[in-house]
């Protein structure tokens, strides 16, 4: 090396180390809940995660766009994990810096992984201190403990290459470097009331204006009862956070006593971030909700729980927070990261989301982050399904950026594009939208292209009615709509019955995992990232949803809080696409020949 090669190397190291440190993230106090124990203990080991910025994020929405139009030629040409990574990889001149500043401050060359967007490295909490010129706590939440600090600094030179480095100050128990176990074997749902009544073996289609069972749902939108050996990887994902439990022997009675063709189907659970599914009196309503749903509608096709340990409680409150000893985030970050990082053969070709909240309560780059690395699983061919959420337009209907404006609130993950959202309907002659049902337009995402046409056919004829309520110009949700009332289920040994997006999501993803099902069985690849396809012609197979609204912003906020009213608040089931019912239900005969087409 010559001695100006040699003089640039250390210049470069020099001007990273002595560069002047700007503040990337700060806190003025813990967020609420958290108290602080005392200092972290500094031999502790923990892992960074050092978000870097993308180069190629207009490929990546190009690609994904090929690979999910039926009409294009690289349709269903998923992206396998590496390439996937690959194509929003960041500059390499970004990951040299953060590399060569890593190594500078004491971490190891053996403890610094590239991941993609993100870099991480594995180091203690003391040189963690240094690396970032902060003080790590010990932070309690209830019973949650995380390890956090209320600010941290990089270089000047190291700022323009990264977004965010966590754990730092989005708190998350569970953010020590931990392995989770594999093995086999509450979010928005709404419950109605207890349900004692129904006959047992409820299975035809006499009660079906009052009780959503299987067959009733089967009839309704007339899915066959063709039950015949899944393809080899066929596999059904449904997510579940927060301590929720879906219980085997609750599953059992169910299928005994709903589905009495699925008898003795089961599903198999998968632990990320130290989740659990403890067997026995543990909280369960989602959870059992989902699954039971899931394993009755798909049949055949193998379902798999995803327990996701953790909790955020980095938020921006609004009038919705209503306890701090309860309110939380769920852990998103190492839910989407555990699934990316999966093998190509161990992902779920669909996933089922019955969880989240106001939009404007989640930090802006924290949620941007999440959204992508949602899009990057839908690039490898997984189509994720995502309830909209039971809050009508809004409950408190107050923005929480200090101007304390009256708005409709958007949900989260709702308006994140890579999503297919679905709302929730009620009755059957005929289907109406349910007023519960959340639906809406981003303020954090615009529209993209695939909608632009039946959302801009709405807006033109029904756009000015809320006018200044919500953004016109972001991504509306939900896409379609399903049954969100009146399901009977097992939970705590006995007869309950729920509702919510939350069982429309697994009732369509069901679907969805049915059909993929059956094109693997013919070469075909999976569906995918199924939006581009629904909007652009699939929009057929719906039943076009006219009757019935949504409401909200009456006043009260979920803490009991006064808030804003906006009398008559609520979104209407028109003609067309609408931001309650989308593109309408499915008719799963029809949608299913569209797709094997």
């Amino acid at each position: 090396m010559s001695i100006l090669s040699l003089l640039c190397v250390l210049g470069s190291i020099f001007l990273v180390v002595s560069a002047d440190l700007v503040v990337v993230e700060h806190l003025d106090q813990p967020p609420d809940g958290w108290t602080k124990l005392g200092a972290a203990n500094a031999s502790q080991l923990i892992r960074l995660s050092i978000a870097l910025e993308s180069q190629g994020h207009d490929v990546f929405e190009r690609t994904l766009q090929e690979v999910s139009d039926p009409t294009h030629p690289r349709y269903g040409q998923y992206l396998s994990r590496d390439e996937a990574v690959a194509l929003v990889r960041p500059r390499p001149r970004s990951v040299a810096v953060v590399r060569e500043w890593l190594l500078s401050e004491n971490v190891t060359q053996g403890q610094v992984q590239e991941r993609g967007l993100f870099v991480d490295a594995v180091m203690t909490i003391g040189t963690a201190e240094n690396l970032l010129s902060t003080t790590y706590g010990l932070f309690q939440h209830g019973k949650q403990r995380a390890i956090g600090a209320l600010a941290y600094s990089v270089p000047a030179e190291v700022r323009p290459h990264i977004t965010s480095i966590q754990p730092t100050t989005f708190f998350e128990s569970g953010n020590l470097f931990k392995k989770s176990p594999r093995m086999s074997g509450v979010g928005i749902a709404t419950a109605r009331r207890r349900n004692p009544g129904v006959r047992a073996r409820s299975t035809g289609l006499q009660d079906c204006e009052n009780y959503n069972t299987p067959e009733c749902l089967r009839g309704l939108y007339k899915m066959s009862n063709d039950y015949t050996k899944p393809h080899r990887s066929s596999l059904l994902g449904v997510a579940g956070f927060h301590g929720q439990a879906a219980q085997y022997d609750e599953l059992e009675k169910y299928l005994d006593t709903y589905a009495p063709y699925a008898k003795g189907a089961n599903f198999s659970v998968e632990l990320i971030n130290n989740g659990t599914n403890p067997q026995g009196e543990y909280p369960g309503f989602e959870a059992n909700m989902d699954i039971q749903i899931a394993v009755s509608m798909a049949f055949r096709v193998p379902v798999r729980f995803y327990s996701t340990g953790g909790e955020g409680h980095e938020f921006i409150p609004d009038l919705d927070v209503y306890d701090p000893e309860k309110q939380h985030l769920e852990p998103w970050l190492q839910f989407a990261s555990y699934l990316l990082d999966l093998p190509d053969r161990d992902l779920p070709q669909v996933m089922s989301i019955s969880y989240g909240g106001n939009e404007q309560a989640v930090p802006k780059p924290y949620a941007r982050r999440i959204c992508q690395m949602f899009g990057l699983l839908t690039l490898r061919g997984v189509s994720i399904i995502l309830a909209s959420g039971d809050q009508g337009p809004g409950v408190s209907c107050q923005s929480n950026d200090g101007t304390n404006s009256t708005k409709f609130l958007p949900a989260f993950p709702s308006g994140c594009p890579y999503l297919t959202v679905v709302g929730a309907t009620e009755r059957n002659a005929p289907e109406r939208a349910i007023n519960f049902s959340s639906g809406g337009f981003s303020e954090y995402w615009p529209r993209p292209a695939w909608q632009e046409a039946a959302v801009s056919r709405y807006l033109d004829a029904h756009g000015d009615k809320w006018k200044g309520y919500y953004n016109r110009a972001g991504r509306g949700f939900p896409d379609v709509s399903a049954q969100g009332i009146g399901y009977p289920f097992f939970n705590h040994g006995g007869n309950a019955s729920g509702g919510g997006t939350s069982a429309s999501a697994p009732l369509f993803a069901s679907m969805i995992a049915v059909i993929n099902d059956s094109r693997m069985k013919r070469g075909k690849p999976p569906l995918g990232f199924l939006n581009p396809w629904l909007y652009l012609g699939a929009s057929r197979a719906f039943t076009d949803i006219t009757h019935g609204r949504s409401d909200g912003c009456k006043g009260t906020s979920f803490s009991g809080a006064k808030a804003p009213v906006i009398p008559g608040a609520g979104w209407d089931a028109v003609e067309g696409w609408d931001p309650v019912t989308g593109l309408g239900t499915p008719l799963f005969d029809e949608l299913q020949e569209l797709a094997m087409g």
